[in-house]
C-alpha cells in the first residue's frame, strides 16, 4: 500500500512541476514579446522607423502622443516608444481631362499621419531587427497605442549610425550574370532605400539573388481616356525603379537559377528583401550570363 501511494504522489509531483515550468516559460515569452527583447548575446543600440497611416480622419494625430508605447495590433508585440508624430493633408491624384495630365489635390477632410518609433536594434547581415522584429521599408504593419490603431506601411528606417553589415556568404553558381529588376509605380522612398552594394535576397526562400550595382529612375504614367481617344499621362510623385544586380546562377535545361534556387526569367515576378527594403518587382532584363 505504501509503494502504491508513493507512486501516485510522485506522478502528481511531476504533473505539478511540468505545469509550473510551462507557466514560467509562457511568462518569459510574454515578457520578451512585451519588451521587445533582442536575441541573447546581441549588442543593440537605438534605432528608429516611421509608419505611415494613409488617409486618416484629421483628429487621429491628436490621439497619438510622444512618449507612449507602440504595439503590433495583431499580437501585442512591443514595437517601441513613440518619439515623433506628424500629420500632413492627404494628397489625392486625379486626371484632368481639360489639361491632359494628372494633378495633385490636398484633401481637407483627411490626413496622412507619420508615427516614428524608437527601440533598440541590431543588424544580422540580412535584416535590421528592431526590438524583436525585422523591420523593412515597404512592409505592412498594424500598429496601435493608447488612443489609436491603424494599418500602415513602413516608409523610413533609420539605424541611427549603427553599422549595417552585409552578409558575406558566397553565392553558389558557375555563371556570373548581370540582370535588372524593375519596381513599377514606386514612391520616392523605394529608390532612397536601395544602395549600391546592398544584397538582395529572395523574400520567401532567403537565397541570395545578387548585389546592387546601379539604381536608375524612369517616369511612370498611365493611359487615360481623352476626347477623341486615349493619352499617356505621367503621374507626379511616382516612378519605376530599375535596379542592376550582379549574381551567380546555375544553368539547367529549363532555365537559369540564382543561387541554385530562384528562377531568373525576364517577366518573372520576384519578392525581394535587403537590409532596408522589402518589395515585389519583376525581372526586366538579362544583361549578361557567363560573360
Amino acid at each position: 500500500m505504501e509503494n502504491k501511494l508513493r507512486v501516485k504522489f510522485n506522478l502528481f509531483d511531476v504533473v505539478i512541476i511540468v505545469l509550473v515550468l510551462a507557466v514560467l516559460a509562457a511568462a518569459l515569452m510574454l515578457r520578451n514579446r512585451s519588451t521587445g527583447a533582442a536575441a541573447p548575446g546581441r549588442e543593440t543600440q537605438p534605432m528608429r522607423y516611421t509608419v505611415e497611416l494613409l488617409e486618416r480622419s484629421n483628429n487621429v494625430a491628436s490621439c497619438i502622443h510622444v512618449g507612449d508605447n507602440a504595439y503590433r495590433s495583431t499580437d501585442g508585440t512591443y514595437l517601441g516608444t513613440i518619439v515623433d508624430v506628424r500629420s500632413i493633408p492627404h494628397v489625392r491624384m486625379m486626371y484632368s481631362t481639360s489639361e491632359g495630365m494628372y494633378r495633385e489635390f490636398d484633401c481637407e477632410e483627411s490626413s496622412d499621419v507619420y508615427v516614428t518609433v524608437e527601440n533598440n536594434g541590431y543588424c544580422t547581415g540580412k535584416d535590421i531587427v528592431i526590438g524583436s522584429l525585422p523591420i523593412k521599408v515597404g512592409m505592412e504593419l498594424a500598429v496601435k497605442g493608447k488612443g489609436f490603431a491603424g494599418l500602415g506601411y513602413v516608409t523610413n528606417l533609420d539605424p541611427m549610425g549603427a553599422a549595417v553589415n552585409e552578409d558575406t556568404s558566397a553565392q553558389t553558381g558557375e555563371l556570373e550574370t548581370e540582370f535588372m529588376i524593375r519596381f513599377m509605380d514606386s514612391r520616392d522612398f523605394v529608390a532612397e532605400n536601395i544602395h549600391v552594394g546592398d544584397r538582395f535576397y529572395d523574400g520567401a526562400l532567403g537565397a541570395l539573388i545578387g548585389e546592387v550595382q546601379n539604381v536608375e529612375i524612369e517616369p511612370y504614367g498611365e493611359t487615360q481616356a481623352a476626347d477623341g481617344g486615349t493619352v499617356f499621362a505621367l503621374k507626379p510623385g511616382r516612378s519605376n525603379v530599375l535596379v542592376t544586380l550582379k549574381g551567380r546562377c546555375i544553368e539547367r535545361d529549363d532555365g537559369y537559377y540564382l543561387d541554385g534556387t530562384t528562377e531568373l526569367k525576364v517577366g518573372g515576378v520576384v519578392k525581394v528583401k535587403s537590409n532596408y527594403i522589402e518589395r515585389e518587382g519583376a525581372y526586366f532584363d538579362l544583361l549578361s550570363i557567363g560573360k
